[in-house]
């Protein structure tokens, strides 16, 4: 840890810094059966110093949580279509689904979900998005699946390398994780987003994210494990 110099009546005396202590995200799930609680806390179990899943006996989601997980499109098939009804719930809602099809993803996101996982999600890409979202982001990331082709993409609006930016912005990873991921600087990563924040016309991280989605930027990024996660 640092030292810091304190001067003190003439003299010099060292005091240690201690840097502040992380302190790991607590999840929980609601409306799910034991054996998925089960499920996900082996699957963390790895990483317990940044992620913790509190139980949930009979579905209930536990309180004074940082995130609760809830699958707000089960059942949901088309456009239009209404998600599970609200639930009681601390800290964010996050909609962990089987059913993440890029057309759901702003039913979710209007409806007070803070981020859409898939759960086939591995466990160092859920890691970074719990992390990613308790730290405020929007994240939407729906698992291994082909690139959603949407209109701005097919026109060409935004050039390959801006849509690879948007991309993994749409993931929730920060600017530091997505610099290392494409192998570029951080100043030349800022570049690309200004541009292609001026050719989507959004002004905001949570703009692009919707944005990107709306228009097919989702494609599965491969995050690696610590890369996502810096602050």
């Amino acid at each position: 840890m640092p030292d810091a110099l304190i001067p003190e009546s003439g003299t010099v005396r060292r005091m240690t810094v201690t840097q502040p202590h992380r302190l790991p995200v607590r999840v929980t799930l609601a409306h799910e059966c034991e054996l998925v609680t089960a499920g996900l806390a082996v699957l963390m179990a790895p990483h317990a110093s940044r992620v913790v899943v509190v139980s949930s006996p009979g579905g209930i989601p536990a309180k004074d949580v940082d995130l609760t997980l809830h699958d707000t499109l089960a059942g949901v098939h088309d456009l239009p279509g209404l998600p599970a009804p609200p639930i009681a719930h601390d800290g964010r809602l996050v909609t962990w689904t089987w059913n993440a099809r890029p057309q759901l993803v702003q039913l979710a996101l209007a409806h007070g979900a803070s981020g859409v996982l898939s759960k086939e999600l591995s466990a160092a890409r859920l890691l970074a998005a719990f992390e990613s979202i308790h730290r405020g982001r929007q994240v939407v990331d729906l698992g291994d699946r082909p690139p959603t082709v949407g209109v701005s993409a097919e026109h060409g609006i935004l050039t390959p390398r801006e849509g690879e930016v948007i991309s993994m912005i749409t993931q929730g990873m920060t600017n530091q994780a997505i610099a290392q991921q494409a192998c570029i600087s951080i100043n030349s990563l800022k570049s690309y987003i200004r541009a292609a924040y001026r050719k989507m016309g959004v002004e905001s991280r949570s703009q692009a994210v919707l944005w990107g989605v709306r228009h097919g930027y989702v494609g599965s990024t491969v995050i690696d494990e610590d890369a996502g996660i810096s602050a």
